[in-house]
Protein backbone atom coordinates (compact mmCIF):
# COMPACT_ATOMS: atom_id res chain seq x y z
CA UNK A 1 0.00 0.00 0.00
CA UNK A 2 1.42 3.38 -1.02
CA UNK A 3 1.28 6.08 1.59
CA UNK A 4 1.39 9.76 0.54
CA UNK A 5 1.54 11.54 3.89
CA UNK A 6 0.84 15.20 4.52
CA UNK A 7 2.35 16.95 7.55
CA UNK A 8 -0.15 17.65 10.33
CA UNK A 9 -0.22 19.05 13.83
CA UNK A 10 -2.46 17.03 16.17
CA UNK A 11 -5.13 19.76 16.27
CA UNK A 12 -5.42 19.73 12.48
CA UNK A 13 -6.51 16.08 12.41
CA UNK A 14 -9.76 16.72 14.27
CA UNK A 15 -12.84 15.98 12.13
CA UNK A 16 -10.89 15.32 8.91
CA UNK A 17 -12.34 12.71 6.54
CA UNK A 18 -10.74 9.28 6.89
CA UNK A 19 -8.68 7.40 5.91
CA UNK A 20 -6.01 10.10 5.73
CA UNK A 21 -2.27 9.61 5.10
CA UNK A 22 -0.41 11.60 7.77
CA UNK A 23 3.06 12.59 8.89
CA UNK A 24 3.18 13.60 12.57
CA UNK A 25 5.90 14.43 15.03
CA UNK A 26 5.55 14.42 18.79
CA UNK A 27 6.82 13.23 22.13
CA UNK A 28 5.78 9.85 23.50
CA UNK A 29 3.59 10.59 26.53
CA UNK A 30 2.33 7.09 27.28
CA UNK A 31 3.10 3.52 26.29
CA UNK A 32 0.09 1.16 26.41
CA UNK A 33 1.14 -2.47 26.11
CA UNK A 34 3.26 -3.40 23.12
CA UNK A 35 1.21 -1.88 20.34
CA UNK A 36 -0.11 1.54 21.38
CA UNK A 37 1.56 4.89 22.04
CA UNK A 38 0.12 8.26 22.91
CA UNK A 39 2.19 11.07 21.43
CA UNK A 40 1.76 14.81 21.91
CA UNK A 41 2.85 17.98 20.23
CA UNK A 42 2.20 21.52 21.51
CA UNK A 43 -1.45 21.29 20.45
CA UNK A 44 -2.79 17.93 21.61
CA UNK A 45 -2.42 14.17 21.64
CA UNK A 46 -2.73 11.35 19.10
CA UNK A 47 -3.15 7.64 19.71
CA UNK A 48 -0.72 5.58 17.61
CA UNK A 49 -1.67 1.95 16.91
CA UNK A 50 -0.50 -0.97 14.74
CA UNK A 51 3.07 -0.46 15.92
CA UNK A 52 3.86 -4.10 15.19
CA UNK A 53 3.77 -3.24 11.48
CA UNK A 54 5.87 -0.05 11.77
CA UNK A 55 9.60 -0.06 11.16
CA UNK A 56 11.99 1.37 13.75
CA UNK A 57 9.73 1.53 16.80
CA UNK A 58 11.22 2.74 20.06
CA UNK A 59 8.65 2.72 22.85
CA UNK A 60 10.39 4.87 25.42
CA UNK A 61 8.44 7.61 27.18
CA UNK A 62 9.69 11.15 26.36
CA UNK A 63 11.15 10.06 23.01
CA UNK A 64 10.59 12.64 20.28
CA UNK A 65 9.52 10.81 17.14
CA UNK A 66 8.09 10.96 13.66
CA UNK A 67 5.10 8.81 12.79
CA UNK A 68 3.98 8.15 9.25
CA UNK A 69 0.71 6.31 8.87
CA UNK A 70 -3.00 6.43 8.25
CA UNK A 71 -5.50 8.33 10.40
CA UNK A 72 -8.43 5.98 10.99
CA UNK A 73 -10.30 8.07 13.55
CA UNK A 74 -10.43 11.87 13.80
CA UNK A 75 -13.22 12.23 16.37
CA UNK A 76 -12.12 12.89 19.95
CA UNK A 77 -8.60 11.55 20.37
CA UNK A 78 -7.30 11.05 16.80
CA UNK A 79 -5.99 7.55 16.02
CA UNK A 80 -3.23 6.80 13.51
CA UNK A 81 -2.17 3.34 12.40
CA UNK A 82 1.60 3.57 12.05
CA UNK A 83 3.50 2.39 8.99
CA UNK A 84 6.80 4.05 9.91
CA UNK A 85 8.36 5.20 13.19
CA UNK A 86 11.50 7.34 13.31
CA UNK A 87 13.26 8.20 16.58
CA UNK A 88 14.22 11.89 16.37
CA UNK A 89 15.58 12.23 19.91
CA UNK A 90 19.10 12.85 18.68
CA UNK A 91 17.93 15.66 16.37
CA UNK A 92 16.54 18.43 18.63
CA UNK A 93 16.29 20.88 15.71
CA UNK A 94 13.49 18.69 14.29
CA UNK A 95 11.28 19.46 17.29
CA UNK A 96 11.99 23.19 17.16
CA UNK A 97 11.11 23.54 13.47
CA UNK A 98 8.10 21.17 13.21
CA UNK A 99 5.30 23.72 13.64
CA UNK A 100 6.84 26.03 11.02
CA UNK A 101 7.37 23.11 8.62
CA UNK A 102 3.72 22.07 8.90
CA UNK A 103 2.44 25.61 8.38
CA UNK A 104 4.69 26.09 5.34
CA UNK A 105 3.65 22.75 3.83
CA UNK A 106 -0.05 23.65 4.25
CA UNK A 107 0.47 27.02 2.52
CA UNK A 108 2.28 25.27 -0.31
CA UNK A 109 -0.53 22.73 -0.74
CA UNK A 110 -3.11 25.53 -0.74
CA UNK A 111 -1.16 27.38 -3.47
CA UNK A 112 -0.61 30.38 -1.20
CA UNK A 113 3.16 30.13 -1.62
CA UNK A 114 5.18 28.78 -4.51
CA UNK A 115 8.40 26.80 -4.27
CA UNK A 116 11.54 28.40 -5.63
CA UNK A 117 14.14 26.29 -7.33
CA UNK A 118 17.66 27.64 -7.58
Amino acid sequence: MAVNPIKYLSKDLIDKPIPLDVWLQGTIEEVVGNNILIISDNFGKVKITKLESADGVVDTKSTYCCIIGVAVNTKGLPEVQATKFIDLSMQPQMKMSWETEVQEAQLLLQGKILPTIK
